[in-house]
């Protein structure tokens, strides 16, 4: 990894887990153990060039992570129910979620444009995902669209639920009901 790499990723997990306010660049070069002139270097603009370059690589680790489970099964609601139980195994072992979610960088960077342009593709990737699993499974594209994005809603609401509550079970409560709604969307 090199040093703009680990620029990002360390932001990006920091963002992700203390928030883009409370995380200063001060703590993003300790913490990756960089010099301040590569912050310079690589991010002339600042802080908010950054934020965007973190929001692209942690939606890109969240899109891989995501794609991987639901390619573990033909059937979306199996896969996307290994998806949630991987999630809540995750949650039991650590005590946390780590890299699933930008919901809090996304809660806190809605005064800038810009940054919401970027967190917004990555939910739309997201969505684009569940879709076309629904789709590979037989479902037509609008229904698909609109239960793909239900699908995404609904995971990221339980992530933050989960999480505040520290609750794995929730994860495992949501992928049951998910699982009957897709089963029902698919066969009627």
């Amino acid at each position: 990894m090199n040093t703009r790499e680990k620029l990002v990723a360390t932001a990006a997990d920091l963002f992700q887990e203390e928030g883009v306010r409370a995380t200063g660049l001060s703590k993003i070069l300790a913490v990756s153990g960089t010099p301040k002139g590569s912050l310079y270097y690589y991010f002339p603009e600042g802080k908010e060039q950054l934020i965007k370059a973190a929001i692209q690589y942690a939606g890109a680790q969240i899109l891989a992570r995501v794609k991987q489970a639901l390619e573990r099964d033909a059937a979306p609601e199996i896969a996307l129910t290994g998806q949630l139980a991987e999630m809540a195994e995750e949650m039991q072992q650590h005590g946390r979620l780590s890299s699933h979610s930008i919901s809090l960088i996304a809660l806190e960077t809605r005064d800038d444009p810009k940054l919401q342009a970027a967190c917004s593709a990555v939910y739309t990737q997201l969505e684009d995902l569940y879709t076309d699993k629904l789709v590979s499974a037989g479902m037509s594209v609008v229904p698909a669209r609109q239960l793909g994005q239900f699908v995404q809603a609904t995971i990221e609401g339980t992530i933050m639920i989960a999480t505040t509550k520290a609750n794995p079970d929730l994860l495992r409560q949501t992928a049951a009901h998910l699982s009957y709604l897709i089963k029902q969307a698919l066969t009627s």
